[in-house]
């Protein structure tokens, strides 16, 4: 079965305000993605919704985070939550003749999918490898390798992306 060049849009997904300016073709969700730093994991816990910000790297239709072992967020990730991911790049101020019609220049992309902890050791290895060369390419090629503490310190959290959007603002 050959994949979609779009993600499903569904009641959660779709671009409801200004819907024209939506967009659930993966090369424009995954465009945004790749150039934004940072992203916001959003998640409930215990019945209280908490939205944390962390760096993100995608390797085809997956996103991947990581932080420390201790880290309450990825605990409670272990047990395969639903997350919402999402990520913006401001791209400019627009200034107008009245305050109401100021506005910003953006982009963004909000994924859906269901949090999954990295343990396989090679896997592990190769998502800590690719944020690295993400930000710093082929610098993984210069370091020494990680050792086992650092890699038991260290977590890796993977979401598929299973519904997404972007929006260009």
């Amino acid at each position: 079965m050959t994949k979609s060049s779009s993600y499903p849009t569904t009641p959660r997904s779709r671009v409801k305000r200004f819907h024209e300016r939506g967009d659930h073709e993966r090369a424009a969700v995954h465009a945004v993605l790749d150039a934004s730093m940072l992203a916001h994991v959003a998640y409930v816990m215990d019945g209280q919704p908490y939205c944390t910000p962390t760096t993100h790297w995608r390797v085809g239709d997956w996103l991947y985070w990581h932080g420390s072992s201790a880290s309450r967020m990825l605990k409670q990730q272990k047990a395969g939550v639903p997350v919402c991911v999402t990520v913006t790049l401001l791209d400019g101020l627009v200034l107008a003749r009245s305050g109401f019609n100021h506005s910003v220049q953006y982009r963004s992309a909000m994924c859906f999918g269901t949090a999954r902890i990295i343990d396989g050791a090679a896997e592990k290895a190769a998502a800590l490898q690719a944020v690295v060369d993400r930000f710093f390419p082929d610098r993984t090629a210069a370091l020494r390798p990680m050792l086992a503490q650092e890699a038991k310190a260290t977590m890796v959290v993977g979401m598929q992306i299973e519904e997404a959007s972007a929006k260009i603002g």
